[in-house]
């Protein structure tokens, strides 16, 4: 009963110590707030936007990721980036890129993050894509940007031996299985001329159509076959599912900021009526 009398009288107080100086209250937050708008309508507008990436990277390594490491490399190398920015080395930057160095001025954050998505026990599993967030100064220049990422995974020595190594790879199992089909062809026709059975019933059962199941050889490799023939067209060092959206809405943070420091000017407010009160 005490303690919630105390804690009225510390209350009651608190309104009263408000209302005594409420007028100079008032000027700091006002003052506050005005300069946080002051600021953000001086200061250079900024716009965000954002790409959804895949990359074969990872495929090419042939290492085997943990599934949330599924596009770690090319994450790295979006993120690596942003020191660039940090540093404002951007005479690096645009190297990288690409792009003029008046373009590459205009970057003010970049970032690349995993996508994921929940499945039906509520677990995330991670997506073979990520997500690049980009923030401008100027948003004319998103889509020059957005040439200059392609470039430097195009350009990066690293990917591209890898890359180069996994398209020679492709090649030589497509030729490989051609070369196979093509002696099984040649093994058909002379045991049809000669009689002999010579049906693939070793082979793995695929799917066919209408859910019939094929046991043959050759429609085996050539399924094989398109498939590698469709990773090694798809699987580029980076490919944009989405890419980044034209935006014309610039950015700010008045209403945040402006809810902040008004709280802090009305506690540098409260510090100043006191101390004026207790001299």
């Amino acid at each position: 009963m005490t303690e919630e009398l105390d804690l009225k009288e510390l209350f009651s107080n608190f309104v009263r110590f408000n209302r005594r100086h409420k007028r100079s209250l008032l000027t700091f937050v006002f003052f506050g707030v005005l300069s946080v708008i002051l600021f953000q309508n001086f200061k250079t507008p900024y716009y965000e936007t954002k790409a959804i990436c895949m990359s074969g990277i990872s495929e090419y390594e042939r290492v085997k990721y943990e599934e949330e490491w599924l596009q770690r490399t090319a994450i790295d190398l979006i993120n690596y980036l942003q020191i660039n920015i940090e540093n404002k080395d951007y005479n690096e930057l645009a190297s990288l890129l690409g792009i003029d160095l008046l373009i590459a001025e205009k970057i003010k954050k970049i970032e690349a993050e995993q996508l994921y998505q929940k499945d039906m026990n509520e677990e995330f599993f991670s997506l073979n894509k990520f997500e690049i967030m980009l923030t401008v100064f100027d948003n004319q220049v998103i889509e020059d940007i957005q040439k200059g990422i392609i470039y430097y995974f195009y350009n990066n020595k690293y990917v591209n031996d890898y890359y180069m190594k996994f398209n020679e790879s492709c090649d030589q199992m497509i030729k490989d299985i051609n070369y196979e089909m093509n002696l099984l062809e040649k093994i058909r026709l002379e045991g049809a001329k000669n009689s002999l059975d010579v049906s693939s019933h070793s082979v793995n059962v695929i799917s066919g159509k209408e859910g019939k199941n094929i046991s043959n050889q050759i429609i085996s490799l050539s399924d094989l076959r398109e498939e590698i023939k469709m990773k090694q067209s798809l699987l580029k060092p980076l490919t944009y599912v989405q890419e980044f959206a034209n935006v014309d809405q610039k950015e700010d943070d008045i209403l945040v900021w402006g809810l902040l420091v008004g709280f802090i000017s009305f506690l540098i407010g409260l510090l100043v009526s006191f101390i004026k009160e207790v001299q």
